[in-house]
């Protein structure tokens, strides 16, 4: 309502002014003079109209021009921590000791010479043969073959020892003394009895020996034999392998042994 009042006191004061304004032209005008000396009839005054009073008019609401409104800001995502990193313990160099100053050893005594064991027998067997096919006499299926016991003695130099009285371990009253047949030699002809040999004495007397193994024609040491008495081709042969025709008594066979004692010492 103010608003509308002092807009109608600014226009009653610019009409005012106008009016003022055109005033003194108006009498400069008259003052000229004018070439005939008719007189200017005066137009008739004009009513000036009066303005209406004002009317209400309700106050334009302000408008404001639309602003861009404000965009949302996202608000980030919280983000996992990242779990705090224990310090790798930096490893402290440990002092090395220094190894201990070796002690110098007492010094040792060298060991005392200590006898040299005596043997557990003083004859050996140093030699042991089964002679079969081919070597005992050409034959061995009662063709010539032999059935003997060829014995050597030697002394610990190698030499035929004379003298020498061989023995049967299995009891019998089997006793040989080598040097009939050669040097340090003996025959033993082998009948049914079997024999385990060994040397019994020397020249030197009673003595120790080796004991062969068993030494017979119809019961022998099976190992001994076995593959040396006919091939196994030869129904007539004994002991071409362990499990063919190698069960004794052999009665059809003959075959011979040579054996070697060596005294040791």
């Amino acid at each position: 309502m103010r608003f509308f009042r002092f807009k109608l006191a600014l226009i009653i004061t610019l009409l005012t002014l106008i009016g003022l304004a055109c005033g003194p032209g108006l009498l400069a005008q008259t003052d000229a003079p004018t070439p005939t000396a008719t007189k200017t009839p005066k137009p008739p005054p004009t009513d000036t109209p009066t303005p209406a009073p004002p009317t209400d008019t309700p106050a334009p609401t302000p408008t404001f021009t639309p602003t861009e409104s404000p965009t949302e800001t996202p608000t980030p995502e919280p983000t996992a921590t990242p779990a705090p990193v224990e310090p790798t313990p930096t490893e402290t160099a440990v002092p090395v000791e220094p190894p201990p100053t070796p002690v110098p050893a007492e010094p040792t005594l060298p060991p005392e010479p200590t006898a040299t064991p005596a043997p557990e027998f003083a004859y050996r067997i140093v030699h042991y043969k089964v002679l079969g096919e081919g070597e005992n006499n050409g034959g061995i299926f009662n063709k010539g073959g032999q059935h003997m016991i060829f014995l050597t003695v030697l002394d610990a130099g190698g030499n035929g020892l004379d003298g020498a009285v061989v023995k049967d371990a299995n009891g019998s009253s089997l006793e040989v003394v080598t040097g009939s047949k050669g040097p340090g030699k003996a025959e033993i002809s082998m009948e049914w009895e079997p024999y385990k040999l060994y040397v019994a004495s020397d020249p030197g007397g009673p003595t120790t020996s080796e004991v062969s193994n068993q030494m017979n024609t119809a019961y022998p040491h099976i190992p001994d034999i076995v593959g040396k008495l006919g091939s196994i081709d030869n129904e007539y042969s004994v002991c071409p392998t362990p499990e063919i025709r190698c069960t004794p008594p052999f009665y059809s066979v003959h075959f011979s042994y040579e054996i070697t004692f060596q005294k040791v010492n």
